[in-house]
């Protein structure tokens, strides 16, 4: 049967809520593309998927990919396997303005402390920006617009290791979307981006 008569047969008669999984590109091919074709015509397609390696003691990893979206959908969830990840969270690397210690104690050890242009004030001592990961709600996904999930932005956040993500290792990561339903995507740890 070929790959069009399936798609057809499975989205009439509604196998998964009218979901199917398709594997495009060759096996040669490390990014190789998943699409999920829902039976209103709307598709979504996910390159890429990969996570990194953690180190040993590290109870967290994260997962990258890239979603395209024929239609205007969104990422609202994520899931693997428990023996992967106890929780799994959709999150985004953001700047934030640091904090300072403005404590009587640091204040009077600085008194006497001088900036390059003249008296040290709380105006003259900014906090310093810093990154910080912070869960979404969802990730949305505009028609025909390529949504990169990627280190130092939005990702898929791994929690609660019980194990190391080690190099080489696969596992399946499921995606749910508000319009397209559940995804599987299967994700490659590696050390660096495809």
């Amino acid at each position: 049967m070929n790959r069009r008569t399936f798609l057809s047969l499975a989205a009439t008669i509604g196998v998964g809520a009218g979901l199917v999984l398709a594997s495009c590109g060759d096996d040669t091919d490390e990014a190789s593309a998943t699409t999920a074709a829902a039976s209103s015509g709307d598709a979504i397609t996910i390159e890429g998927a990969w996570a990194r390696t953690s180190p040993m003691m590290a109870d967290a990893g994260a997962a990258y990919l890239t979603i395209t979206s024929a239609a205007d959908d969104a990422l609202v969830s994520a899931s693997v396997d428990p023996s992967i990840a106890g929780k799994v969270e959709l999150h985004e690397t953001r700047m934030v303005e640091g904090e300072m210690d403005m404590s009587a104690t640091t204040m009077a050890g600085m008194e006497s402390e001088t900036t390059a242009m003249g008296e040290m004030t709380e105006e003259t001592m900014a906090p310093a920006p810093a990154m910080e990961m912070v869960p979404v709600d969802k990730i949305e996904l505009p028609a025909g617009e390529a949504v990169a999930l990627a280190p130092g932005g939005l990702h898929v956040m791994l929690l609660e290791l019980p194990a190391p993500l080690e190099l080489g290792q696969t596992f399946t990561l499921s995606l749910t979307f508000e319009q397209a339903g559940a995804v599987d995507v299967e994700v490659t740890v590696r050390d660096d981006a495809p």
